[in-house]
């Protein structure tokens, strides 16, 4: 048995600390901040001007038992694929370490996960079952139109939550439960 003192000189992924189980369902109320979005936006953008999906994560803070802060943005290492099924972004493991020690060492959790597509916002298949986020009701977000227009195309970005793993839920009345932060709030 690993005595504490020895725990503590530990790499933080060998440790076994107790950590309580996060679960996201109950969070109604998501706070997006500018300083969140602008970036995201920003990212897929460029990647579409390429002609490519692209994926952001945004890590977030639980600020009391209804509400989720996001807090940052982080962009894992990605390839972008074109195949004659469609487009595709594969984020490898070593990238997804990267990220979720990121997360874990500024306190967050991975919470949302954003992307685009060439044309409509929905949850493909493959959307659906290799998410980044994996948190029981984590945000997805599908901005349409390699986001493009950025937010003046608010109004067909999709959003979903993850009830269980591989099911998705459309949270069609999730508008007046986002509340984007102007910069300097």
């Amino acid at each position: 048995m690993t005595s504490p003192a020895t725990a503590r000189n530990l790499p933080w992924y060998l440790r076994h600390e107790e950590r309580a189980t996060v679960d996201l369902t109950s969070h109604r109320e998501l706070v997006v901040p500018d300083s969140v979005l602008a970036p995201t936006l920003e990212f897929l953008q460029e990647r579409g001007q390429l002609g490519h999906e692209g994926f952001v994560v945004w890590g977030g803070k639980v600020v009391d038992e209804d509400t989720l802060h996001f807090t940052s943005c982080y962009v894992p290492q990605q390839t972008a694929h074109k195949t004659a099924n469609g487009l595709l972004v594969v984020v490898d493991g070593v990238a997804l370490f990267r990220m979720n020690r990121a997360f874990y060492e500024r306190g967050e959790i991975a919470a949302g996960q954003v992307h685009t597509h060439p044309t409509d916002a929905y949850h493909s298949s493959t959307d659906d079952h290799f998410p980044l986020v994996t948190l029981c009701g984590a945000l997805s977000l599908v901005v349409p139109d390699f986001a493009r227009h950025g937010r003046a195309s608010m109004d067909r970005w999709a959003w979903y939550r993850l009830r269980e793993h591989g099911t998705w839920d459309l949270a069609a009345d999730i508008g007046s439960r986002i509340h984007i932060e102007p910069e300097g709030s």
